[in-house]
C-alpha cells in the first residue's frame, strides 16, 4: 500500500479529534481491546481484507462484529453507535487519517 501524503494541519488536528472521540476507546495506539487480531496496524488491515480505502470505509459507516457503525444511515440500529453520527465526508476524513497512521506505523 502507497503511503498517503500528509494531510493539512487542520484536517490532522479535526480528525485526530474524531479518531479520540469515535476509536480510541478501542483502538488507542493502533491496537483493539476487544480483538486483538483487528487492530489498524498495516499487517492486521491486509488479513482482514480491509485495507483498502473502501472497505474501511464500509466497515465504519456499517460496523462489524463488536464495533459499531458510525454512518448517518447506519442499520440495523443495534449494529450502530448510540451516540452521534458520523457524516460521509468525515468518514472519508477517517479512513484516510487510519491509512496515513497506519502506513507511519
Amino acid at each position: 500500500m502507497l503511503a498517503a501524503p500528509a494531510p493539512p494541519a487542520a484536517f490532522a488536528a479535526t480528525v485526530q479529534d474524531t479518531f479520540t472521540m469515535k476509536c480510541a476507546g478501542c483502538h488507542m495506539g493502533g491496537g483493539n481491546v476487544q480483538a486483538a487480531g483487528a487492530t489498524l496496524f498495516p499487517e492486521d488491515l491486509a488479513r482482514n481484507g480491509v485495507d483498502s480505502p473502501e472497505a474501511l470505509f464500509k466497515i465504519i459507516y456499517s460496523g462489524k462484529g463488536r464495533m459499531p457503525g458510525f454512518g448517518t444511515e447506519c442499520a440495523p440500529r443495534g449494529a450502530c453507535t448510540f451516540g452521534p453520527r458520523l457524516s460521509d465526508e468525515e468518514i472519508t476524513d477517517l479512513v484516510a487519517f487510519v491509512q496515513q497512521r497506519a502506513a507511519e506505523g
